[in-house]
């Protein structure tokens, strides 16, 4: 009997080792943020991880148990007993090679995601994880697993060679009972402890600085509780339906009073019988860039400017200055955009087609009120998170992605290069200006992603380099829409589907990290404005239809910036919380430790409960869908 204990106790113990290891690794690799902290707060970490790696262990354990228990429950005689030896084994090498493919993915994700590992690295193939990774990092990462799982299995191995038994116990009854015990010791253990709050990512948020909370949680809890979290919908519910219904009403449509102050003339245009663009009906051509952040845009390499092509053409454009993306990611990014519906924090609507294609959109609106043809372009794979699938379902007539497009050079690992892109993209505007058919082009660009794998190099920074090469692109592209046919009736719409952090320092759910540029140009334009109001990227919906003088009424989380009567304030969701800026100050929500982790200016109290109620209202419309 004393020995299945040892056994037992030894594999458990073993388990939350190869946890505790695995944290400090992490630390390490990530040293110049674990070195912003004392020794303290590094401490603690591992204080608080212990208790996601505790139940993590129970979890690993608890089939070796099953097997002890029924061992000492059945007389399997020595055949039976080395049956059981070999089951044990094998889930203990599943259990290591599975770990350490989490720790491996979750160490080399972390650096573009800020958040630990969940359960949505499913919408990923193997070859879009690797996609973003260089041949150094992707080299390293193959070690790095092969290591973990080598040692984990070694270890394993000898404790199931040297104390795992395979004889029955001479006591059967009072062996079979103290395993029981310990099986109820460690359901105890797995779920935490005895208070009603199981074991969940919260129970070891203890500090302010996400960073070390994020260190203190275990990678393959986190995973598994993503995969298995229950109804998503349901998560985020902080007030009843009406007050909710009210909350959000009030945040979307009340007078803007607070925000008064205006950077722009952008209401007396308004009121122009125009408004911001000479015809009705433009040609609408919406390039989705990749990852341009406003600290990117803004930023300089080399004594150069990273995007002097969007800081040349903001001079003669509607320019959006305080605009905030809704999210972090592409998926999450382009439906704000297009469907003027906003990101979730832990799962993206783009991945559900039936909810999806429930969803309002641009191109549906246009093609059934005003007969556009809607056409979306993206050099490379239109699969990717279902994308395909949702602009269908929404509306779009065409999805030319590089299947379908001629061989237009080398591929990178994302596909065809922008410079390539445009050029087919412009020759199909271009070609479709005289047909006399109203028109949306959305264009996805990709070259500005990692690993920033562009054919020309004229900054030393790679990252820099490689946005300051879509934004030649972008220069050149509207040089050749305004040579040709296309440009009079022609609304050229340039936004990023997310940010960037850039610097690296900056927090991943700050507002400098969501913060984003608009611009609006063409011969459709009436005339070059600022647009100063504090704004989401869902506001694109409304506000072009707005323009066109179309209802969009399907869009509730989307307002009309060139009108009043709605509250300014800019909105975006990370993993587990959300930002939310106004003109009086900037707060910082994480759902998990359910405190302000970043806040400036007043009126937090009012920009948490506007917050709330966004976020609710999004998983309600999304449950009804």
């Amino acid at each position: 009997m004393k020995r299945r204990l040892i056994f037992i106790a030894c594999v458990f113990v073993a388990t939350i080792l190869f946890f505790v290891v695995q944290r400090g690794v992490w630390l390490l690799y990530y040293h110049a943020q674990s070195g912003m902290f004392g020794a303290g707060d590094i401490l603690r970490t591992f204080v608080f991880g212990l208790r996601l790696d505790a139940s993590t262990a129970g979890y690993v354990t608890s089939v070796p148990l099953l097997a002890m228990l029924a061992g000492a429950c059945a007389d399997l005689g020595r055949r039976g007993g080395r049956i059981v030896r070999r089951i044990v084994m094998a889930w203990l090498v599943f259990v290591s090679l599975f770990v350490s493919w989490i720790f491996t993915a979750d160490a080399g994700l972390y650096e573009y995601w800020q958040t630990r590992i969940d359960s949505q690295i499913l919408v990923y193939s193997p070859a879009e994880m690797l996609a973003s990774l260089t041949v150094g990092q992707t080299v390293a990462a193959v070690v790095c697993y092969l290591a973990m799982s080598a040692a984990m299995i070694f270890v394993y191995a000898v404790i199931c060679r040297y104390l795992m038994p395979s004889e029955r116990p001479r006591r059967r009854i009072s062996s079979a009972s103290v395993l029981l015990l310990s099986a109820a010791l460690l359901f105890v253990v797995i779920r935490g402890g005895l208070s009603p709050a199981t074991a969940n990512v919260s129970k070891v948020y203890f500090s302010k600085e996400m960073f070390l909370n994020h260190a203190a949680v275990n990678p393959t809890f986190s995973f598994m509780s993503t995969l298995f979290g229950g109804d998503e919908y349901d998560r985020y519910r902080f007030f009843g339906e009406e007050q909710a219904e009210r909350l959000f009403s009030e945040a979307m449509r009340a007078g803007a009073a607070a925000d008064a102050a205006r950077l722009t003339d952008a209401d007396s245009l308004a009121a122009d019988a125009g408004g911001w663009l000479v015809t009705p009906r433009p040609h609408v051509v919406v390039v989705i860039m990749e990852g341009f952040g406003r600290t990117i845009t803004d930023a300089v390499c080399d004594g150069e400017p990273v995007a002097p092509n969007l800081a040349r053409l903001a001079g003669e454009s509607i320019r959006f200055e305080n605009l905030y993306a809704s999210s972090f990611r592409t998926d999450r990014g382009t439906v704000a955009l297009l469907s003027g519906f906003p990101a979730q924090p832990q799962m993206s609507i783009m991945k559900d087609v039936r909810k999806a294609s429930a969803l309002p959109s641009i191109a549906r609106t246009l093609a059934a009120e005003a007969g556009y043809a809607t056409r979306f372009f993206y050099g490379g794979d239109a699969n990717f998170t279902n994308t395909r699938a949702y602009l269908f379902s929404t509306g779009f007539d065409e999805v030319a992605d590089q299947s379908s497009m001629p061989q237009l050079g080398t591929r990178s690992k994302w596909g065809y290069a922008d410079d390539a892109v445009m050029e087919y993209v412009v020759d199909r505007i271009v070609g479709s200006a005289s047909d006399g058919q109203p028109r949306l082009d959305v264009w996805l660009t990709l070259s500005s992603h990692e690993p920033f794998e562009v054919p020309c190099r004229r900054l030393s920074d790679e990252r820099l380099n490689a946005f300051a090469f879509t934004d030649d692109v972008i220069g050149r592209m509207v040089e050749r829409l305004r040579a040709s046919r296309a440009w009079d009736d022609l609304l050229l719409i340039l936004v990023p589907d997310h940010g960037y952090q850039y610097p690296s320092d900056i927090a991943y759910n700050s507002p400098e990290r969501h913060h984003i540029p608009m611009l609006w140009l063409g011969g459709a334009v009436r005339r070059p404005l600022v647009v100063g109001d504090y704004a989401s990227q869902t506001d694109l919906a409304a506000t072009l239809l707005g323009q066109m003088s179309l209802s969009h009424d399907d869009f509730p989380f989307s307002r009309d910036l060139s009108r009043g009567g709605a509250s300014r304030f800019g909105y975006w969701t990370f993993n587990d919380g959300f930002g939310i800026i106004d003109s009086s100050g900037a707060t910082v929500y994480d759902c998990t430790s359910d405190m302000i982790v970043g806040s400036r200016g007043s009126s937090d109290s009012l920009r948490l409960v506007r917050g709330k109620a966004l976020l609710q209202k999004t998983f309600e419309r999304i449950r009804a869908l």
